[in-house]
């Protein structure tokens, strides 16, 4: 049995992202790998049957930091985020790895599927709501888009937003809606977007979970990132390319 350790330190959004290749190893070869991981953002891995605890001092183990060096090539090529790390990992492996879905993957256990929604505890809500990720990080200002709030107003008798953000990250108030801002963990946002009707944001780790969850997501891309290294059939994706 081969064991990998595989470790990735970016951002919540790329290690979940890297779920899928290690799905697709998995389902490539079966019952040959066991693979652990090390991130700032190991709750992402909770219940993946595809995670086996390994110790880094086991001699077996082979470590690999991993990476996705095919998105300095994204804007020519047609590939998707998704290919990135299953290309990096079968080029380290030198076996063929499968590709066999462009989503990521999030396990949700029954507890978390039947949990009682934030917004019922916190304002007594548990009407339809799409979820609104309106902020940036320091790192990638571009991402920034400056309507959020003209958007809301316009569908305020529609739809019910409910505003998240990381507490570290510039998330300005919008008006009419749920304030859920630096009130989630990893956990917990994951099962209110499993809630959630939809989600609107820029290419985030809101965007990753909604295609992991199948869940509907209008991402507002601009014009950084290449429309087909980040965008999935099922979701909305305005772009200015």
């Amino acid at each position: 049995m081969n064991k990998l350790i595989l470790s990735n330190p970016l951002s919540p959004g790329d290690i979940l992202m890297m779920t899928g290749a290690i799905r697709d190893l998995h389902l490539s070869y079966p019952r040959e790998y066991l693979t652990d991981v090390r991130s700032p953002c190991s709750d992402i891995f909770i219940n993946n049957p595809y995670i086996t605890k390994l110790d880094d001092n086991d001699p077996e183990v082979q470590k690999i930091q991993m990476e996705y060096p095919m998105i300095h090539h994204s804007g020519y090529t047609g590939l998707h985020f998704s290919d990135g790390y299953r290309l990096f990992l079968q080029d380290k492996l030198r076996r063929k790895i499968k590709k066999t879905s462009m989503r990521p993957d999030i396990f949700l256990d029954q507890n978390e599927t039947n949990w009682v929604s934030q917004l019922k505890i916190e304002y007594d809500y548990d009407g339809p709501f799409w979820l609104v990720n309106a902020g940036i990080k320091g790192d990638y200002t571009l991402k920034q888009y400056p309507f959020y709030q003209e958007v809301i107003n316009l569908l305020k008798n529609k739809i019910k937003f409910v505003q998240i953000g990381h507490s570290s990250h510039n998330h300005k108030p919008l008006n009419n809606v749920f304030d859920m801002r630096g009130k989630t963990s990893i956990r917990q946002l994951f099962r209110l977007s499993n809630q959630a009707e939809g989600a609107l944001c820029a290419v985030s780790l809101q965007m990753v979970i909604m295609q992991a969850l199948k869940k509907p997501c209008v991402i507002i891309n601009g014009g950084r990132e290449g429309m087909r290294w980040q965008a999935i059939n099922d979701h909305v994706f305005l772009h200015t390319i």
